[in-house]
Parts: C-alpha cells; sequence; structure tokens
C-alpha cells in the first residue's frame, strides 16, 4: 500500500507557535504497567514540544485500571471547571479497558461546550473510542483517532510515519490521504461525517445513550486481537441495528494480530467478509486504510467531515474540519506544502 500526505482544499489559519503548548495526559483504561517505557512516551512528547501534565497517571492503579472510576473520569471531569485552565492537547496514555465504565460520571454539559470553545483538541484510539463517541454524541465536540502515549510515542522507534500524519493533522484539520490497495467495490465518490474507531468499543455503544446518530457517514473501523468471524459477528449487530445500512461508506483499517480460521483457511477472509457486508448493507466497504493497532497510523478527525474517491485501484480521502491545535509546539512551526511518505 502507498500512502501519500498532500495539502487539501484551503488550509484555514495555521496555530500559532509561541510557549510550549500544554498537552494533558488523560488514562480512562489499562494502568502504565512498564513505567520506563511511559516515561519515554512523556520524553518523546516533550521531544515534539509539548510540556506534558497530568503525570500522576503514569503510577495510578487500581485493580486492572489506571485508578478508581472516579479518578478516572476526573482526568476529564477536571476541565469541565471554568477555573481550570484548557490545555492545547489531551492525549490518552492507552488504551486497555475501562473508558465505557466512565460515561455516566462525565460531566458531558459543561465539559462539551468548555473543548469546543477552547479548541482543546482530544485525541486516543482503542478503548478511547467509547469517550470519544460520546463526546460526539453529547455535545458535537470533534475528536481525534490518533496516536497514544504508551502504544505510539513509547514505540521504539517513534514512527517518522505517524509523527509526519500528526503534525499535518493537527496544524488545520485538513489534509488528503491517498491510499493505493485493490478496491472490490464499484468507483463511486461520496462524502460524509467522519467518525468509527474501535469496533468493538463501538459496538458495546449500541443501544446506549452514548452511540452517535451519524446518518451519511464515513464510517471507518479498526481493531486487534479480533478473528474475522467476531469481526463479521460484530458487523452483523451493527447492520441488523440499521447502523450499516444508514452509511454512505465503510472504511475498514488494520485487524491485526488475527489467527488464521480452522473451518475455512482459504476463503474465510477480511477482504472476503468486506464484500459479503458490503452486499448485505448496500454500502460501499473498502480496505486498506492506515489505521489501528499498528506501527504506522493516520490520524482520522471523529466528527470531522471526509470526501471520498474510490476506484478500483484504491480511494482519496480528503479530510476538512478536523480538531486542530490552537498553537503550535516550535518544532512544527514550518510546515512542508507536502510530503511523500
Amino acid at each position: 500500500m502507498n500512502t501519500l500526505l498532500s495539502a487539501c482544499g484551503s488550509p484555514g489559519t495555521p496555530a500559532v507557535a509561541g510557549d510550549a503548548p500544554v498537552a494533558r495526559l488523560m488514562a480512562l483504561g489499562g494502568p502504565m504497567i512498564d513505567l520506563p517505557r511511559a516515561e519515554r512516551g512523556v520524553a518523546a512528547l516533550q521531544a515534539q514540544g509539548f510540556h506534558v501534565d497530568n503525570l500522576a497517571v503514569l503510577t495510578r492503579r487500581q485493580s486492572r485500571f489506571a485508578g478508581s472510576i472516579a479518578e478516572r473520569a476526573q482526568d476529564l471531569n477536571a476541565l469541565a471547571d471554568p477555573a481550570t485552565p484548557m490545555p492545547a492537547l489531551i492525549i490518552a496514555a492507552r488504551g486497555g479497558f475501562g473508558a465505557a465504565q466512565l460515561l455516566a460520571h462525565l460531566d458531558f454539559d459543561r465539559l462539551c461546550p468548555r473543548l469546543k470553545q477552547s479548541g482543546t483538541v482530544l485525541m486516543g484510539y482503542s478503548d478511547n473510542t467509547a469517550v470519544q463517541l460520546a463526546l460526539w454524541a453529547k455535545g458535537q465536540v470533534a475528536t481525534v483517532s490518533g496516536p497514544m502515549l504508551y502504544g505510539d510515542f513509547a514505540a521504539e522507534p517513534l514512527s517518522a510515519f505517524t509523527m509526519t500524519w500528526l503534525q499535518q493533522a493537527l496544524r488545520t484539520g485538513e489534509y488528503a490521504l491517498r491510499v493505493d490497495a485493490p478496491q472490490a467495490a464499484a468507483p463511486f465518490k461520496t462524502s460524509g461525517t467522519l467518525w468509527g474507531g474501535n469496533l468493538s468499543v463501538l459496538m458495546t455503544l449500541v443501544g446506549t445513550p452514548w452511540m452517535p446518530d451519524v446518518p451519511g457517514g464515513i464510517l471507518f473501523l479498526e481493531d486487534v486481537g479480533e478473528d474475522v468471524y467476531k469481526v463479521d459477528r460484530m458487523l452483523t449487530q451493527l447492520r441488523q441495528a440499521g447502523i450499516l445500512g444508514r452509511q454512505s461508506a465503510v472504511l475498514l483499517g488494520q485487524f491485526s494480530e488475527q489467527r488464521k480460521d480452522g473451518f475455512d483457511p482459504d476463503g474465510y477472509t477480511m477482504a472476503a467478509l468486506a464484500q459479503t457486508v458490503s452486499r448485505q448493507s448496500g454500502v460501499p466497504v473498502l480496505t486498506g486504510l492506515p489505521i489501528g493497532h499498528v506501527r504506522d497510523i493516520v490520524p482520522l478527525p471523529i466528527g470531522g467531515q471526509g470526501e471520498l474517491i474510490a476506484g478500483a485501484d484504491g480511494f482519496t480521502l480528503n479530510v476538512r474540519g478536523g480538531p486542530a491545535l490552537t498553537r503550535l509546539p516550535a518544532a512544527w512551526a514550518a510546515p512542508d506544502a507536502a510530503a511523500s511518505l
């Protein structure tokens, strides 16, 4: 797969560089078991030009979680207080499990307006999908499905691919993504609200007050450790719940760490499943999106707008209206007009 980065449309006004912007950590799910790894992630964030706040989450732990429900919810609820300064960026420490436990404990009524008014960018993926989708459902707060501290910034070596895409995405919220990968869907062009994230987490929100209603959206999905039949089962639920059929397109990212199917090792593949899901739902399903629990990922806005142009040889996704930093780190202040990755 060849992925190209270029400017898309009018980039808007870039954020202004100045003093180091604050990146506040949130630990909504699992704990940082390997402290040196977590500290390496903090150092990488600092090297990117951020002042890192809320470091207490690095050692916070209760059972299999990064603290009690109240402690984890406070990572966000503290920002609902008008007296609390808003950071430029809120970044998930890691995924795991636990974010869904917090949904009934978050002060969405005050938190959502503060996030929108301040322009604070909230970023994460995996388990954090639960809170990101809830923020869109409750207050139309757009967030970024993008790299996290423990798994991405702490990687050795740090992925230049991911960091280049991150800088482009957070400078203006507008960019173009080209994915060269053969597609079974007929050529088409569509547009809609970008939304999605981790499939298994998204599925658990069906039937709850925190599931967004996004008719005509472009739904992007990824997961880890979920074999093809499990992905099939979850997509079947989304289809039968009436969610898939209301989308303009579905983009499948990386579904890593799958085992070979013992019943149909040659035919029961993700590529075959994509065609089946498209036929059953009546919605084009494309594959090869560079997101997931893998080294090289492209940040995508949950709540931004996407224009999708697809052909047999791949697709182009033009992104606009995504969250952008109100203040850039000094190292990001001079963006290239275009880059090839």
